[in-house]
């Protein structure tokens, strides 16, 4: 299952070799989404409306942004489970949001940041049309529709008049947070990443970078949400195409499910069948970390191999960025925060 220097990279040289495509080209395995948000202003501050629709739970804030990069939350988070399943239509799944909203108090002629965590294509507008569901969630009538719209008329439904609605994925709200509170500094470049539920990376790239853009007139770095979930490594294993023929989404996200904390357990399961069944990444740290014989053999190696995926694919957006002199990673996420052992081994394999 480990992964040698060698297979590490030629997964490197393959991601960069489809992003670059996908740059330029619609549609393709790498779908590097154009996300139309140019790098914060330094000085940027004032106050919004955030809402955040993750792979487990739904939340809602009020944030300040101060100067020096410094921001606060002033109202909420309002949290709220994930509903999803055949039973739940789409205006339900807006309309829980719109809730949480409402719970904050205040929100009258506030924009609203809808951070939405799904592959989706943001149009010129800052609107995003939903691409597909992914991390095991599944919400009828989403898919095909604009999010930002329906979270308004939702909001509208409620007689809360906020400001516009702008959506933007997880990964690119990472990117955008982290280059605020650098403010404008070092170093040269960044790239959000996040490895929680699912995965995925987002950067800045010239737009001249990027041949499919729909519009001429956006002339500053332009943040790519790159969707790198979708990529299909090389070197995965026979238990990861099993686990793939058996999901949701067979032949799609290949590389988020041999990454991310929806999949990790799965693929114990395949490797392990006569274990008490996992819930979650943190069941597999703890059983890494506590269990023995085999089971934690196999939860330490998934683990590890997580990691070194990540950092090959860093290193491959670092190759399409052409190794700027200095490169800031702002990393998020459950599984990438929550094992102790996660951050410090993507590191050290970089």
């Amino acid at each position: 299952m480990k992964l040698s220097l060698t297979e590490l990279q030629d997964i490197r040289r393959t991601l960069a070799a489809r992003i670059v495509f996908g740059l330029s080209t619609p549609g393709t395995e790498i779908a590097a989404l154009p996300a139309y948000l140019a790098p914060p202003p330094e000085g940027m501050t004032g106050r919004a409306v955030v809402v955040d629709a993750g792979g487990t739970n739904l939340r809602a804030a009020i944030v300040e942004l101060q100067p020096g990069g410094v921001s606060r939350i002033v109202a909420g988070p309002a949290p709220a489970k994930f509903p999803g399943g055949p039973e739940v239509a789409g205006d339900a799944f807006f309309d829980v949001q719109a809730e949480l909203v409402e719970r904050l108090g205040a929100v009258q002629g506030l924009p609203v940041g809808y951070c939405f965590s799904y592959p989706s294509e943001t149009l010129p507008s800052l609107d995003a049309r939903l691409l597909r569901w992914t991390k095991g969630v599944q919400v009828a009538g989403v898919e095909g529709t604009c999010v930002g719209e329906r979270l308004g008329r939702a909001l509208a439904a409620r007689k809360l008049r906020p400001g516009p609605v702008r959506v933007l994925n997880d990964t690119v709200a990472s990117l955008l947070g982290g280059a605020f509170a650098h403010g404008g500094a070092s170093p040269a470049a960044f790239i959000g990443l996040i490895v929680g539920t699912g995965t995925n990376m987002a950067t800045f790239l010239p737009a001249g970078r990027i041949p499919k853009l729909k519009t001429g007139h956006f002339v500053a770095p332009m943040a790519v949400n790159l969707e790198n979930g979708n990529f299909n490594p090389p070197h995965l294993q026979p238990f990861d195409a099993d686990v793939d023929a058996s999901s949701e989404n067979p032949g799609a996200q290949r590389f988020e499910k041999a990454v991310s904390g929806a999949y990790l357990p799965r693929l114990f399961a395949r490797l392990c069948p006569d274990h008490a069944p996992l819930t979650s990444s943190a069941d597999l740290v703890r059983l890494r970390d506590e269990g023995t014989g085999d089971a934690r053999r196999v939860a330490g190696d998934l683990l590890q191999r997580s990691a070194d995926l990540v950092a090959a694919a860093l290193a491959a957006v670092a190759d399409v960025l052409e190794s700027p002199p200095g490169m800031g990673i702002l990393a998020e996420g459950s599984l990438f925060w929550g094992d102790p052992r996660y951050a410090p081994r993507v590191q050290e394999t970089l």
